[in-house]
């Protein structure tokens, strides 16, 4: 699926959420550990969340990588809806 351009929304001022429009395959294991910079697939919506604040989390959350070499803050002054393109290295 990667590299890929999807639309993206902010939600409470502490992720970046996009909604696919099918579901992806994962058998876990479920993640319960959310940092700042995670990107973590939530299967109940299938969708993807990118973490940039602290937050509390639930267990139904797969985490496939995270933000190694952006800072964080540059997404506090992201407009609430924008295109986000997502690679793999």
């Amino acid at each position: 699926m990667l590299p890929v351009t999807l639309p993206w929304f902010r939600n409470a001022e502490i992720e970046c959420i996009t909604e696919l429009e099918a579901p992806l395959t994962e058998s876990g294991p479920f993640y319960t550990d959310v940092q700042p910079g995670d990107l973590v697939y939530y299967k109940p919506l299938d969708s993807i969340t990118l973490i940039y604040e602290e937050t509390s989390s639930v267990p139904t959350l797969t985490k496939m990588g995270e933000i190694t070499s952006s800072d964080l803050d540059a997404f506090k002054d992201l407009p609430d809806n924008l295109d986000m393109h997502i690679g793999a290295r």
